[in-house]
């Protein structure tokens, strides 16, 4: 009978069935390891890649600016649209749209602004987007062109994170509806934000809806 507290041998049969496993898998247990070692190695480069690009960015990004503040718009507009399309998904790209845009506008050139803005939209990141719609809103109400305007604007309570610019630009876009004819839209968010008593638009709210719903209907 085998003691409680024996040591339990390994069969001789055991320790050659694990010396025969790790010389038939030894090659794909060096590649796997080759593996991670690449994956770790690659996520470093790719981070550190980002920052170098993302450093590189920002001073492009100045540099371009020292054109706009010498009052060199033109040369403002070039220098600005290489850096977005240099360094677009990164925040100095993203920087730099919304500075082209504006150079475009202090140029009167609204429509050009306005397809600045839409170019570089889709690489814009998340904390820059509502930015970006705003900016556009502004062009089209340079252009009386107030329900495109306002569609900016509700883009733009959809993807900011604070509840503030939140509600602003959904009063924002109220304001622009009833500027383009269009009563219903405007009242309907109107309503929507008088329903938040305690909300930094209540007041202006109730306000528009007493005139809006007093006001003759166009025909």
């Amino acid at each position: 009978m085998t003691a409680p507290n024996a040591p339990v041998r390994k069969r001789h049969g055991d320790e050659e069935s694990l010396t025969d496993w790790l010389m038939l898998h030894g090659r794909q247990l060096t590649w796997a390891t080759i593996g991670l070692a690449v994956i770790v190695g690659g996520f470093w480069f790719y981070e550190r890649s980002q920052s170098i690009k993302a450093q590189r960015a920002e001073t492009a990004y100045f540099q371009a600016r020292q054109s706009a503040a010498a009052g060199n718009l033109p040369q403002a507009v070039t220098d600005l649209q290489k850096v977005v399309t240099r360094y677009e998904g990164t925040q100095a790209g993203a920087q730099a749209a919304l500075s082209l845009a504006q150079a475009y506008y202090d140029q009167k050139k609204f429509k050009e602004g306005i397809d600045a803005l839409k170019k570089a939209e889709p690489k814009v990141p998340g904390d820059f987007k509502a930015s970006v719609h705003v900016l556009e809103a502004a062009g089209y109400e340079e252009l009386r062109n107030y329900s495109s305007a306002a569609e900016q604007y509700k883009f733009a309570a959809d993807v900011t994170r604070f509840p503030a610019d939140k509600a602003e630009y959904r009063a924002s876009a109220a304001r622009d509806y009833a500027a383009a004819g269009k009563r219903d839209d405007a009242i309907t968010i109107w309503t929507d934000l008088a329903k938040d008593e305690t909300g930094p638009m209540a007041a202006e709210a109730r306000v528009r809806l007493g005139e809006l719903r007093a006001a003759p209907m166009k025909i």
